[in-house]
């Protein structure tokens, strides 16, 4: 007799381009995604699926997925939202942003819980109407500067959150950003803060389930397996509540 085998959820990861600077293929653009990433959706007891910037996918393509992870890179492009660049931006990557943006919106269209992770978080703040600080050395000297090397900081999560019941009320996290959440609109809502007042986490009050961090809980050890793990507590959730097919 054949084993019985358990489908693992299914989780788009998202990745972006860079040109490969030696070996055979120097010069061409590869496909990239931190391998930290793939090991915590594994870790979580799912199936990473790599989603590079492609033509928009459909609410029918995406609704295959179980979950969708944004993650982390490089600056959202200013122009998009925020007019003309400063020189403490990063080289901007507007394909990727444009991808990101439309599979944030099919996936909340489709119900597909999402998890949002450094760069993930302000892409969905942006697709939701808010604002960010375009460099929090200037825009919020309080915080600390984390835009060049990890940093650890501490993070005091509300405690009627999602979030809690995976953290509980006040967590030491890795962030390494430059720029945050200046303001949420949407249906966002805050749900973590920095001491200096900086927004270090949001969640949907309604709808689909989204939690983005501003941080990186794919290289924070237990902590950030409780954060990888609350996205697949999301999709159990959507799974039980969906509607029966009628046996009539």
């Amino acid at each position: 007799m054949a084993q019985r085998t358990t489908r693992r959820p299914l989780i788009g990861v998202t990745a972006g381009t860079r040109t490969m600077m030696t070996g055979a293929w120097a010069g061409h653009d590869a496909v990239v995604v931190t391998e930290h990433y793939v090991r915590a959706v594994r870790e979580a007891g799912a199936r990473p699926v790599l989603l590079a910037p492609q033509d928009e996918w459909s609410d029918e393509e995406i609704a295959e997925l179980d979950g969708l992870v944004l993650t982390g890179g490089t600056d959202l492009d200013p122009a998009a939202w925020d007019g003309n660049a400063l020189p403490t931006d990063m080289t901007p990557d507007p394909q990727r942003d444009a991808f990101e943006t439309a599979l944030y919106r099919a996936a909340r269209r489709a119900d597909v819980p999402v998890l949002g992770i450094c760069r993930g978080l302000q892409i969905i703040v942006i697709a939701e109407g808010g604002e960010l600080h375009r460099h929090l050395p200037v825009d919020l000297p309080a915080h600390p500067a984390t835009g060049e090397r990890p940093t650890r900081v501490e993070a005091s999560v509300d405690a009627d959150s999602d979030l809690a019941l995976a953290l509980g009320t006040r967590a030491e996290v890795t962030a390494f950003h430059h720029q945050g959440v200046a303001a949420v609109a949407g249906d966002l809502r805050v749900v973590a803060r920095h001491e200096s007042s900086l927004p270090l986490a949001v969640e949907a009050s309604t709808g689909s389930s989204v939690l983005a961090v501003q941080w990186h809980p794919e290289i924070d050890g237990a902590d950030g397996d409780a954060v990888f793990a609350s996205l697949l507590t999301a999709i159990r959730h959507r799974a039980e509540s969906a509607p029966r097919p009628s046996l009539v």
